[in-house]
């Protein structure tokens, strides 16, 4: 019958060699891959994930990925990988190809936690979910997104043949409990709230998840830097055995870490923009060099035990047979792998936006902070520059200006009142572009404020005054506020008829916004009956002490060759800061909360990563004036956002006040070059004319 058959169909195929074929294909070994090889084979980049590389997956283009994702394979011996990179090199990346290779080659359970709700829905929605869709290799393993469908994905949860993915916030306890997690991925957790409905850390939460697994379970968290002394990706980096990656000189071939130190402004003489010089051979490393000096790189662990030589920062070929180290193998074993890296590694970051950035940061608080952390990867630490009063009143002898008068240059007057048990303290600050602030006036107003009118009497008159330009023009105060901390019914009496006076709070909290929204408080007589009202404004202290303290260093720092100030930079005259002035506006120093504040500015302690930082008073001494000087700085700060002033409208209305020729004279540059000093340049014809024109308009 067989062979009948095979006669008639002489094509037909043997059947045992298409059962043994069957078979054999069946039973084919699964590739053991790693991360970076399985996401180099088979992972896609959707287009619609904004990354400048859509299509397939290369791990050659980001070369500083390949080490720190693959210890987060099932048989490697990691068991906590810790990223504190700066922003756009690759954290989440890292987090998508383990969830695609968790998906394909691992099944398990997985979380994944963001700071917010908002970043969650944000990373499923432009991260995660396009992969998905983009991937083929694991499009068909993920149940798709259904409503309906009760064994389906949503948008916060991910079903897969042996294994879920739960996508939670990390400002909710909810999503951290429950479940019990294999793998857990941890972004920007510098984001996350210390304590969440009550139950702790959402970190802590997180990986109490994992305890069920024991050493199989696995974690991965990246995040750009926090606070100093409140930054928990470098709390963990430390604890690591902190990993920097070395790259060659394309000189020298010294291999090195890049550092900030290494980089140089443009030099016109050689023809160089922004660039690093070698540590080694100081030969100039342009950003051409950079994907040649990425592709050689190599993972260096910096950590040695007490007593051991240190990891240089750059070293010969030769020597580095000595100091490589795998992830948890030989003098690692003990520490987990902890990886920092800055922006001068990313691959299409040109060295001279890092350069302008941090040009622009300098005397900048609030710019300094996003610099550090976004940039340099490492926690900002507003506490770094203690200024001594011994050398504001040194320092204030070379800048002397005339007293009540509104300098050139500046364009807003604020001023604000400190109120204390004996009397009111008040300041009057100038204010001009590049956070350039002036102090013009102060005075006391003596008496008792919760018991006497006088005081307030005469902080009214003095809120009416108008204090006169170089070129003989009147300024009256643009805004004024007074500290409602003490004799609050007081103030807020004060304060409710006067609609450019504001009740101020002040808060100690961090993250605060410099003056945030107002609320409404009631203003009750004898009989307990509401008679008025009057807002409230929060001013953020702990920012906004920060920015005081940066403008005094800046102060002593003076103008660079060329005479500009630095940004942010406090201006005082010696008519106006005595011995005991200055004393008051240094009186509080950022500090651990359980380190005693002394009197001597000169004694420091070394911040610990797991240690909060505050804001205290020094021993013995009033901070009335820096009290009033902070809450002047929140209201400037109000006034410049209020009304968008940018270097235009900061010139437009510095033209108002002072006048002046505008095709002769740059009022804007004026800030740049000191108080009272004119910038005089010669425009182009067409700008005069339009300048001219302008001003004939407002004017």
């Amino acid at each position: 019958m067989t062979e009948d058959l095979r006669s008639a169909f002489p094509s037909l195929l043997d059947g045992e060699a298409v059962l043994f074929a069957g078979l054999a294909a069946a039973s084919k070994p699964v590739d053991n891959l790693s991360i970076s090889e399985w996401a180099d084979r088979h992972r896609i980049v959707s287009p619609e994930s904004g990354s400048p590389w859509p299509g397939e997956f290369k791990t050659e283009r980001v070369p500083y990925l390949r080490e720190p994702q693959d210890c987060l394979h099932p048989d490697h011996p990691a068991r906590r990988v810790t990223a504190r990179w700066a922003a756009q090199l690759g954290k989440s990346t890292a987090i998508e190809n383990w969830f695609c290779y968790i998906v394909d080659q691992s099944p398990g359970s997985m979380m994944i936690v963001l700071p917010t709700l908002e970043e969650a829905t944000k990373f499923n929605r432009v991260k995660l979910q396009p992969t998905i869709d983009a991937t083929k290799r694991i499009k068909h393993r993920v149940a798709p997104v259904s409503s309906r469908d009760e064994q389906g994905s949503t948008t916060a949860f991910k079903r897969f043949p042996g294994g879920f993915c739960q996508i939670v916030n990390a400002g909710s306890s909810k999503g951290l409990q429950m479940v019990s997690i294999k793998y857990l991925a941890m972004d920007e957790v510098t984001g996350y709230l210390a304590d969440v409905d009550g139950r702790g850390s959402p970190r802590d939460q997180a990986r109490a998840r994992q305890k069920m697994y024991g050493d199989l379970a696995k974690e991965w968290q990246g995040s750009t830097p926090g606070i100093a002394g409140d930054c928990a990706i470098s709390e963990d980096f430390e604890d690591g055995d902190r990993r920097y990656f070395y790259v060659p000189c394309p000189h020298c071939r010294v291999r090195q870490v890049l550092t900030p130190e290494m980089m140089r402004g443009p030099d016109e003489e050689q023809r160089l923009p922004a660039h690093l010089r070698c540590q080694s051979c100081d030969g100039p490393i342009v950003d051409g060099h950079k994907a040649e000096m990425l592709s050689s790189g190599e993972w260096i662990a910096t950590r040695v035990r007490e007593g051991e030589d240190p990891v240089p920062t750059a070293i010969r070929a030769e020597d580095m047979p000595r100091w490589r180290c795998d992830p948890c193998e030989g003098r690692c074993r003990e520490w987990q792998p902890s990886y920092h890296l800055w922006a001068a590694y990313a691959p299409r970051e040109k060295f001279g936006a890092i350069w302008k950035r941090g040009e622009e940061a300098e005397g900048d608080a609030t710019k300094m902070r996003v610099y550090c952390q976004q940039d340099l990867a490492v926690p900002y630490d507003p506490g770094g520059v203690a200024v001594e009063w011994e050398k504001l009143t040194e320092a204030v002898q070379l800048s002397t200006y005339p007293r009540g008068s509104v300098p050139l240059g500046t364009a807003l007057l604020v001023s604000a009142a400190d109120v204390q048990g004996y009397g009111i303290k008040w300041t009057v600050y100038a204010v001009g572009p590049r956070g350039q602030r002036w102090l013009v006036d102060r005075q006391i107003f003596e008496g008792a404020p919760d018991q006497s009118d006088e005081p307030w009497i005469a902080l009214a008159d003095a809120l009416g005054r108008q204090y006169p330009t170089p070129s003989g023009r009147m300024k009256g105060i643009d805004l004024s506020g007074v500290d409602s901390g003490f004799a609050t019914d007081r103030v807020y009496r004060f304060c409710s008829g006067r609609p450019n006076c504001f009740a101020l709070d002040g808060r100690h909290e961090q993250g605060r916004p410099w003056l945030g929204t107002p609320v409404k408080r009631d203003i009750k007589d004898a009989h307990k009956r509401v008679v008025a009202k009057v807002m409230l404004y929060p001013v953020g202290l702990y920012d906004v002490k920060t920015e005081v303290v940066a403008g005094l260093a800046n102060l002593l720092q003076g103008p660079d060759a060329s005479g500009v100030w630095p940004r942010n930079t406090l201006h005082l005259t010696a008519d106006l800061c005595d011995a005991e002035f200055a004393q008051e506006l240094t009186a509080e120093r950022l500090v651990d909360p359980d380190e005693p504040v002394g009197g001597n500015a000169k004694k420091k302690r070394l911040v610990s990563p797991r240690a909060g930082r505050e804001w205290r008073k020094l021993v013995n001494r009033k901070n009335d004036w820096f009290d009033a000087t902070v809450y002047a700085f929140a209201l400037a700060w109000h006034l410049e956002h209020k009304r968008r002033l940018n270097a235009d409208r900061w010139n437009d209305l510095i033209l108002e006040l002072h006048g002046g020729d505008p095709d002769e004279v740059d009022l804007f540059g004026a800030a740049d070059t000191g108080p009272l000093a004119l910038k005089r340049t010669r425009l182009p014809a067409t700008e005069r004319e339009a300048r001219k024109q302008k001003w004939a308009n407002r004017t």
